[in-house]
């Protein structure tokens, strides 16, 4: 399995950036609601009553400049004040140039509503002339300065209040989304650390903490099928050893009774007893020996006693060896006339391929034919193995090469071995500098391909 990789450099990190960018645009549209209907809006309102007191006073003194100017002047410093006429004649200002004079469509307007505000930036409110009756004339104000009373603390609390909610339930919010995988990560580490080997976290998130979950999960699967391939090493062992050592206190009784001639005649079983035994134990001394090179040393050389080794002659003996433990085989070998030289361990490389032709006698009925060819691969040597035996699953494919993996087919015919060829074949060859690719359907056969670079020229 492989770790998913995000479409960004960092999911969680724009999943930060964009909470803080989201609270502080929250935080300014509570500023912004503050500052208009809780600061501005007091004062508004102040400044509309203020215009609305005035305008008796400055109805009664429109027909008089003088009386209406010094009204004017009467103001507080920075509020500019303009009285005008619905024709547009200026009446009074106490600031030059005066304010401009509402359109027509406005003065409509005003004449309905008697106060308006026309302008909010900067503030501008105009105010009919008489309050009631026809239009005769009207005043514009406008406060450049304005003082800004303080507004009453309840109406100021609420906004803030409803501000720092908001903030905080953001904050939990996110939170949570950190928190809670986070919890699940830690539970599931202690329930594995306490040997539950089915825990999973299963998070489907598409950021780091999915990242970190599928490792784990990941991490748990592998520990999962350790623990299991060691139980099943144990029972093949178990399994393989049993018969041969039967077999051996067998002959040792009979010899021990006394019966010489049937003690000799055991002889022959027990020698190739001992070589099955001699063989599995080199198998997993050898497997674990190249694992632990590169395992505790990434990078580091196999274990190999490297020679020149002639193709023809190393393919002739794994031949002459499957003939002799398999005579109820045909084996096809085809070879070109020409062959690389390989550089490689030939005591490790020729265990590569008896493995591969014992298993394909092992899973192939007697009778049938199996075919060994080599052949010039470009700079190398190619050399194939096939059966028309009863073929692998495809569910079982990708777990062909894992130490001591034996599928359910092969358990089912009894075929016996403690599941490390391939894995020891693929190991080798690989270490080798090589690639070993399996190619098989059920009930039609199994090819197996070696790849290996030719030797260096002399």
């Amino acid at each position: 399995m492989r770790l998913r990789r995000p479409r960004f450099a960092s999911r969680l990190l724009l999943r930060i950036y964009l909470v803080g960018v989201a609270q502080v645009v929250l935080f300014l549209v509570c500023m912004t609601f503050l500052q208009k209907y809780v600061l501005d809006a007091p004062w508004k309102e102040g400044v509309e009553r203020d215009m609305a007191s005035r305008v008796a006073e400055w109805s009664s003194a429109r027909n008089d400049p003088d009386a209406l100017q010094d009204a004017l002047r009467q103001m507080r410093p920075g509020a500019r004040a303009t009285v005008l006429t619905p024709e547009g004649r200026l009446l009074g200002a106490n600031s030059s140039p005066p304010l401009e004079a509402l359109s027509p469509k406005m003065l409509r307007e005003l004449e309905e509503k008697r106060v308006m505000l026309y302008s909010e930036r900067p503030h501008r409110v105009a105010v009919a002339i008489p309050e009631t009756g026809p239009l005769e004339a009207y005043a514009l104000m406008q406060e450049t300065r304005p003082p800004r009373p303080p507004p009453p603390p309840g109406r100021l609390m609420v906004p803030l209040f409803i501000m720092l909610g908001s903030l905080a339930v953001t904050s939990l919010f996110f939170a949570r989304t950190l928190a809670v995988p986070l919890q699940k990560l830690a539970a599931a580490a202690r329930s594995l650390g306490e040997g539950n080997l089915s825990t999973r976290v299963g998070l489907r998130r598409r950021d780091e903490l999915g990242q970190v979950s599928d490792a784990f999960d990941e991490m748990a699967e592998r520990i999962t099928h350790l623990l299991r391939s060691q139980k099943e090493l144990l029972a093949n062992v178990s399994h393989e050893l049993r018969t041969p050592l039967a077999r051996i206190r067998v002959a040792l009784d009979l010899a021990n009774e006394g019966d010489a001639v049937l003690a000799r005649e055991s002889l022959a079983d027990i020698a190739e007893d001992l070589g099955e035994l001699e063989r599995l134990v080199d198998d997993v001394l050898t497997t674990a020996r190249l694992d632990l090179t590169t395992t505790q040393t990434p990078g580091a050389t196999p274990p190999l006693r490297l020679e020149r080794v002639e193709t023809r002659a190393l393919v002739d003996k794994a031949a002459a060896r499957f003939r002799s433990a398999r005579p109820e085989h045909t084996l096809d070998v085809r070879m070109d006339s020409t062959l690389p030289e390989l550089e490689a361990d030939p005591v490790l490389l020729r265990r590569a391929l008896d493995n591969l032709l014992d298993n394909a006698g092992k899973y192939s009925e007697p009778h049938t034919t199996v075919r060994l060819s080599a052949r010039n691969s470009g700079n190398g040597l190619e050399v194939e193995v096939a059966d028309q035996g009863i073929g692998i699953d495809a569910k079982d494919m990708e777990h062909l090469f894992t130490p001591f993996f034996r599928s359910d087919r092969s358990r089912a015919r009894r075929t016996g071995g403690v599941g490390l060829g391939l894995a020891l074949a693929r190991r080798i060859v690989v270490a080798h500098g090589g690639s070993l690719s399996l190619e098989s359907q059920p009930g039609q056969g199994t090819t197996a391909r070696v790849q290996l670079p030719g030797a260096p020229a002399a």
